[in-house]
């Protein structure tokens, strides 16, 4: 589930806006690393966080997925249970801004792009954490409802933007996984 996705398209202000925020702000070295538009794992991007010192969110670089076994990244992780998992202990919760995401059918493989017609913006919750190499994040799924499940069986956690200051502040989530949003469209790419 949700192996790729795209940052930004030209439909999405928001995202373009962020984006010249971060090129102002971040050296030009670390902008350039970053994936702006498709995202493959383990590439570096701009992921939100909430900063208690300021009360604000904030866009910060993150590498997708965790180191995993053998080298392989862990990319996404069960909203149901990544708070039990000694894997993913030590975990803060983020916001992974994008415009949409992608799934493929088994049979016959044909890939999807997933979007909110009434929101351009999605945003994807998640778990960040600090290793060795700097900051890295997570994208946590829920079980598929239609259209998804016609393709498969999981699907990112998506929040509205009135919830999302919420989701990256300390205190229980719980209810806020039963806020996913739910009305995305699909389409044959």
């Amino acid at each position: 589930m949700c192996g790729r996705y795209v940052f930004f398209d030209d439909r999405n202000p928001q995202l373009k806006q962020w984006i010249d925020q971060a090129k102002e702000k971040l050296p030009k070295k670390q902008f350039e690393e970053i994936s702006l538009f498709e995202v493959f794992p383990a590439q570096m991007v701009l992921t939100a966080v909430y900063n208690p010192k300021t009360k604000r969110m904030q866009l910060v670089p993150m590498h997708w997925g965790y180191p995993g076994k053998e080298g392989k990244p862990v990319i996404n992780a069960r909203s149901e249970t990544a708070d039990s998992s000694y894997f993913f202990k030590d975990s803060h919760r983020c916001i992974i801004p994008a415009s949409g995401y992608y799934e493929w059918s088994k049979n016959p493989k044909e890939k999807y792009y997933f979007t909110i017609r009434e929101q351009p913006t999605l945003f994807l919750g998640g778990l960040c954490r600090r290793e060795t190499d700097g900051l890295h994040m997570v994208i946590l799924t829920e079980a598929a409802k239609v259209p998804e499940s016609l393709i498969h069986d999981r699907q990112p956690l998506i929040f509205d933007a009135s919830k999302i200051k919420d989701w990256c502040m300390d205190g229980d989530y719980r209810l806020l996984l039963q806020s996913s949003v739910q009305n995305r469209s699909m389409s044959k790419v």
